[in-house]
């Protein structure tokens, strides 16, 4: 039998794609044209950028999504700390293995022989018999000798060291707080925009989302946490941080060195997981489309990894340099709709995205709220609803149900703009704005709203579900079955 490679595309993609903004997509119509290609949330990277040029493009994103009548949610990333090397002289200077090195957290030039350190604490904070790795891991040193500021290295692993790259130290425990004083400014300054998540780089346990929630609380905001997954110690702490956080992101350029890079693929598809048992959305970031910086198509490589990543059911899938700094920003966008949607197109025809359904161990039971998320899911492929609305103000229902994977498209309706547009995030959503008086007849609010979407016509099954809540003294769940 033939393998069959056209399959039927489904009307509108699950799985969102989120475009970072910059030099090269901050202008009004390359923005339009962002939103047509296919992107869903929009990216504002703290780590490069002043304040004048991120409230730029936050307005114009701002107006662009207006104008096309979209809910759409902009994540500003934090930048965290960088641990970096400094300056050199001639702007680099090779590494031959087994050769002795000094990195230095003094304030001078680098020369041959000498590597200086822009992380004041590095000299207490590593070992002798550490590992320390250079440029995103291409280059390895072994800490041999510390002596005050100066840490005498063995070169493992040699290469060209050239100014500013990362440094990452796996096995040492470090001291640097997850907030920098930077990050309190920014998040000051986005808060003030009025930008719906903040992404949290750094994460290493719970207690980081905790101070992040209290500086947002004393801000006044309400921005929503993704916590960023790239150090080890996060992975330790992993069930922790998911109830402290909004969200998680797979930020696999930093745990790519961090892990073994054999490691990062499984670590991935348990972040999937465990992010969906806790009902929380998870974005899956880091050179998914690479090569499109400067090549107008993919890697082949690249092309199975966001289609694998796409099957593994995560809700988002991020687009850093490619739509951000590089030659073909919109194409980007375009090539990962594309991809994306033949993934869910072959999960369609496998059984209706029941290959994302996942059993969870049923010892302990699982909660009320998700118990009724699943039955729901499952209703709608018994009974091939055309979609299923859900009334959520805070967003809760909504995560919960996105969380089954059902067969139909979640419309998420609430009366708060920012909660609809928090929504936009999670898989298989479509936020719609409803006032408070058309929310009191929810029953024809949820026929009139599928309809007009283009989801359902006279004769049609669709599902409304509402009534979720944190507290579970009033977390009482209702499924209707209405017909259009």
């Amino acid at each position: 039998m033939a393998i069959d490679h056209d399959v039927e595309l489904l009307s509108r993609r699950r799985t969102k794609i989120v475009a970072t903004l910059g030099p090269s997509s901050s202008d009004e119509g390359t923005i339009g044209r962002l939103l047509d290609a296919g992107a869903d949330v929009f990216r504002l990277n703290m780590s490069h950028g002043d304040h004048d040029t991120h409230r730029r493009t936050f307005d114009r994103a701002s107006r662009v999504a207006a104008a096309a009548g979209r809910a759409v949610p902009v994540l500003a990333d934090l930048a965290g700390p960088k641990i970096r090397v400094g300056d050199f002289e001639q702007g680099g200077i090779e590494l031959t293995e087994g050769a002795t090195v000094t990195v230095t957290t003094r304030k001078v030039a680098g020369r041959a022989g000498l590597i200086p350190s822009q992380y004041p604490a590095l000299a207490g904070d590593v070992a002798p018999g550490d590992p320390m790795l250079l440029a995103d891991g291409v280059i390895e040193l072994e800490v041999r000798q510390i002596e005050d500021t100066e840490i005498r290295c063995r070169v493992v692993r040699g290469g060209l060291l050239e100014n500013r790259k990362g440094i990452n130290l796996p096995q040492s425990t470090l001291s640097t707080p997850c907030l920098t004083d930077k990050d309190r400014a920014d998040v000051r300054f986005v808060l003030g925009l009025g930008v719906d998540f903040l992404g949290q780089s750094f994460v290493r346990r719970a207690a980081d989302c905790e101070a992040l929630r209290t500086l947002v609380s004393e801000c006044g905001g309400g921005a929503g946490i993704i916590a960023k997954f790239e150090r080890p110690e996060a992975l330790e702490d992993c069930e922790a941080i998911l109830r402290a956080a909004d969200g998680i992101m797979v930020a696999r350029g930093d745990l790519g060195v961090e892990l073994p890079p054999e490691k990062v693929p499984t670590v991935q598809r348990q972040l999937i997981d465990r992010a969906r048992r806790h009902g929380k959305p998870v974005i899956v970031a880091t050179q998914m489309l690479e090569s499109m910086v400067t090549h107008p198509r993919p890697t082949r490589a690249e092309v199975s990894d966001v289609s694998n990543a796409v099957m593994s059911g995560a809700d988002a899938l991020l687009l850093s340099a490619e739509s951000a700094a590089g030659r073909h920003p919109v194409p980007s966008v375009e090539m990962m709709d594309r991809i994306a949607r033949q993934a869910e197109g072959y999960l369609w025809e496998e059984g209706g995205f029941e290959l994302l359904h996942h059993e969870p161990a049923l010892d302990p039971p699982i909660p009320f709220g998700d118990a009724v998320a699943r039955s729901t899911a499952q209703l709608s492929r018994d009974l091939r609803v055309r979609a299923i609305v859900v009334i959520s103000q805070s967003g809760m229902s909504a995560a919960t149900m996105s969380a089954a994977r059902p067969a139909a498209p979640v419309v998420c309706v609430s009366s708060s703009e920012s909660t609809c547009r928090r929504m936009g995030l999670l898989w298989g959503s479509i936020p719609w704005h409803a006032y408070d008086a058309e929310l009191a007849d929810a029953v024809s609010l949820s026929r009139s709203v599928t309809r007009w979407l283009g989801l359902a016509e006279p004769g049609h099954f669709i599902l409304l579900v509402r009534w979720f809540s944190a507290d579970p003294a009033r977390n009482t769940p209702s499924i209707t079955l209405l017909t259009v």
